[in-house]
């Protein structure tokens, strides 16, 4: 019998976590033993209220400013805050915010992202931040949790991330997909920080804050699955790139495309146009829509 229960555990330890939990459900099972729950916020947010047994980080813990553009962090910082988080690749991690700005959420999409492209594959975030959560009148915490840190060594996803030889080898043969506000993405608004204006030359423009409503919730999956497949005729199955201004916005999409949606081959261009756009010898495209075509 004992056999039996252990097999039974063993066989429920390795269904991935849902990549959308609502409040309820993180509610029934925020005593998980192999559930962390990571609050992403700045100052002291932290420390005024936050969802019991929840570990804390910040972005700037995962990114830093190169001088040019913020990139992530190198492997060994990523290992040390990972572990510090208590969590390993067995972990179920659920990410929320409280959601005071849309950046907010796009920070913990973009620790989404690089919790996959360290090797960690079980992530989800929390819908609609810490404000779902107050909404449901669920209990709040001043607690620090006590957190055994774990000897996390990442096991780096190549696939996950692209860098500009990447992106120039692959113009014209791959989707590319940008999150910016389309009237950046036109060019008929400059984007802050980048000096040449436009797109990514083939680049199709989807902005991230489509796939979520007014409470940042996230729009019904069946409307998403057509929009990406009906709308933009992508294939789950082959590559897609996805970038932005500096990687936080494309964050949201590759969220939705690879987690919520299940694509197979999602590549972020982390530096996106904060690199591209600053430079004289990539090619961009401005003043009209593309869509890409195989």
């Amino acid at each position: 019998m004992k056999i039996f229960v252990a097999l039974i555990s063993a066989a429920l330890s390795l269904l991935a976590i849902e990549p959308i939990v609502t409040s309820q459900w993180l509610n029934e099972h925020k005593n998980d033993v192999n559930l962390r729950i990571i609050e992403v916020s700045e100052g002291d947010l932290f420390g005024l209220e936050h969802i019991p047994n929840a570990a804390h980080t910040s972005i700037g813990k995962w990114r830093f400013d190169n001088g040019t553009f913020l990139s992530i962090r190198n492997v060994a910082e990523i290992e040390k805050e990972i572990s510090s988080l208590g969590i390993d690749e067995k972990t179920d991690v659920v990410l929320y915010a409280p959601i005071n700005e849309a950046k907010d959420v796009l920070k913990t999409s973009y620790i989404y992202w690089a919790l996959n492209y360290h090797g960690i594959k079980n992530v989800a975030l929390l819908d609609g931040g810490l404000k779902a959560w107050k909404n449901g009148k669920l209990e709040l915490s001043q607690a620090e949790p006590i957190i055994k840190p774990t000897a996390f060594k990442a096991l780096i996803d190549k696939n996950k991330i692209a860098d500009i030889g990447y992106v120039q080898s692959k113009l014209g043969k791959l989707p590319m997909i940008d999150a910016r506000p389309s009237d950046m993405y036109l060019g008929v608004t400059s984007t802050p920080t980048v000096k040449r204006s436009g797109h990514i030359r083939g680049g199709m423009s989807y902005s991230w804050n489509y796939s979520v409503d007014k409470e940042y919730n996230l729009k019904p999956k069946a409307m998403l699955e057509s929009v990406f497949k009906e709308g933009y005729g992508l294939d789950k199955n082959k590559e897609v790139l996805v970038y932005c201004t500096g990687g936080l916005e494309t964050s949201f999409n590759y969220f939705v495309l690879s987690g919520v949606l299940g694509y197979k081959n999602v590549r972020l261009y982390d530096a996106s146009m904060k690199e591209w756009g600053n430079r004289e010898d990539t090619p961009m495209t401005q003043y009209r829509y593309e869509m890409f075509k195989k």
